[in-house]
């Protein structure tokens, strides 16, 4: 990987950040999403769905309500992005099978690892035989029918790139990415840049603050938006971050469940940034979509009973009551996932989604 970056960097110059991570992340052959293990005890990081069943069994219902509030449609079209090794689709499923004689559904799969694409494929192959994969949201535009949809983006958002601009003596330089004693390193912008800040953090700005933005979120999200315009719809956004425009650093490294050195381990390791929610719903709002409000994870897994369900699970399991009541502490605890993972919702049909109120 570092061979790659250096190639690029030699024929075109310095590159930005979301270059750097475009290709660690998702080169065709040496990215670290298309060649690793990247999930669970022998990857480098845990997500929701891997912690416990009970994560995607409460997305499930969340689903269902959605379809009962939905226009009446012959079939619906449930869309995971980013889904994993499959395990979050194959709870989901499992928590609607209940409910199947009341609507139909076609599962997609937007997934752009061959790799992760074949363990999804084991892992669903007793759930659905209606399942259809994309590498991409453009091949699911041109093949989806003209039924509601249903997104589920868990911690999809984070892994797409982002810029940095720094402002050093009154003036903004771009963050890139050079080579620097024959390594891969860290760099500024020869000459200043224009940046378009917020209106809110117009003026702000210290010496040394740095402002992040992803125009990849705003050119996938866009994607998202069109189908649900098109074909009616709402989409779950779930993932790490704040909700309101600010200055920081949150580019991050992640190996063997620890933080690592961003420019270490190139293509090895997974490399992500918090979710601005405030972007997400501007981006939203200006394309007439509904947006709901912000909510944390344990506010709206809370909302939606996971204690319960929790105490179910004990109850049928009482073996297991301390790892189901550690799983759940994970979800939505207010020093793990519960208060630093946001939830939100994106739709344009006029229902209140459950687990939000109203903005």
């Amino acid at each position: 990987m570092e061979n790659i970056l250096k190639s690029y960097i030699a024929e075109k110059g310095m590159m930005s950040l979301s270059e750097f991570m475009q290709i660690c992340l998702g080169h065709p052959t040496h990215g670290y999403y298309i060649k690793s293990e990247v999930f669970g005890q022998d990857g480098d990081f845990t997500t929701a769905p891997e912690i416990s069943q009970m994560f995607g069994e409460i997305i499930g219902l969340w689903l269902v309500d959605c379809i009962d509030k939905l226009p009446v449609s012959a079939d619906y079209n449930i869309i995971e992005l980013g889904p994993g090794r499959g395990t979050l689709m194959a709870d989901i499923l499992r928590s609607m099978a209940k409910f199947k004689a009341k609507f139909k559904l076609n599962i997609h799969m937007v997934e752009m690892s061959p790799k992760l694409r074949e363990m999804q494929r084991e892992k669903l192959s007793g759930f659905a035989d209606n399942i259809t994969w994309y590498k991409d949201l453009d091949e699911l535009k041109k093949s989806i029918n003209s039924s509601p949809c249903l997104f589920v983006a868990n911690e999809f958002f984070d892994a797409l790139p982002i810029n940095q601009y720094e402002f050093l003596d009154g003036v903004w330089y771009e963050r890139m990415v050079g080579v620097k004693d024959g390594k891969i390193a860290p760099t500024l912008s020869m000459r200043p840049v224009e940046v378009e800040l917020p209106h809110i953090l117009e003026g702000r700005a210290a010496d040394g603050a740095i402002f992040e933005n992803s125009p990849a979120t705003k050119f996938y999200l866009g994607k998202i938006i069109d189908i649900l315009k098109r074909n009616k719809g709402a989409a779950l956004i779930i993932d790490y971050g704040h909700d309101g425009h600010g200055f920081g650093d949150s580019l991050q490294a992640v190996k063997a469940h620890k933080y690592a050195k961003i420019f270490k381990n190139l293509g090895k390791q997974d490399i992500t940034a918090h979710v601005n929610f405030t972007s997400l719903k501007e981006i939203a709002k200006a394309q007439n979509l509904m947006v709901s409000p912000v909510v944390t994870q344990a506010n709206f897994l809370g909302d939606l009973a996971i204690g319960l369900r929790a105490q179910m699970l004990i109850r049928k399991n009482p073996e297991q009551e301390m790892q189901i009541a550690q799983a759940l502490n994970r979800l939505i605890g207010e020093d793990e996932m519960g208060t630093l993972f946001k939830v939100l919702c994106l739709h344009n049909c006029e229902f209140t989604p459950v687990g939000f109120g109203l903005e």
